[in-house]
């Protein structure tokens, strides 16, 4: 299993709301999105981004087809308005965690 981790830093007044409402949809709509978890900090320390997306695939082709995916490029869309930066690690969950 592949876990899909994107954290992102939003422009200074920017309203992240329509992102999550796009982002909060995309599991029903890509089936090859196994979970997908989205989220604002809530902890505000120096060190925090403002939102992340955790997401879970079978392969590593799934987050290419995810990536690419029609449904997805709203959300892709609106993070590259919002985002003043976004990171992001892709890497293989041992299977003990599946």
């Amino acid at each position: 299993m592949i876990r899909h981790v994107v954290l992102f830093r939003w422009k200074p007044d920017w309203d992240p709301a329509e992102w999550f409402d796009v982002v909060e949809g995309l599991q029903e709509r890509i089936p090859e999105v196994r979970s997908l978890s989205v989220g604002a900090d809530v902890l505000h320390a120096d060190r925090s981004w403002d939102a992340a997306i955790v997401a879970d695939f079978d392969r590593l082709e799934d987050v290419a087809t995810y990536t690419a995916h029609p449904a997805h490029q709203p959300a892709i869309a609106l993070s590259k308005a919002g985002a003043e930066q976004i990171v992001s690690v892709d890497f293989k969950l041992p299977a003990s965690a599946t």
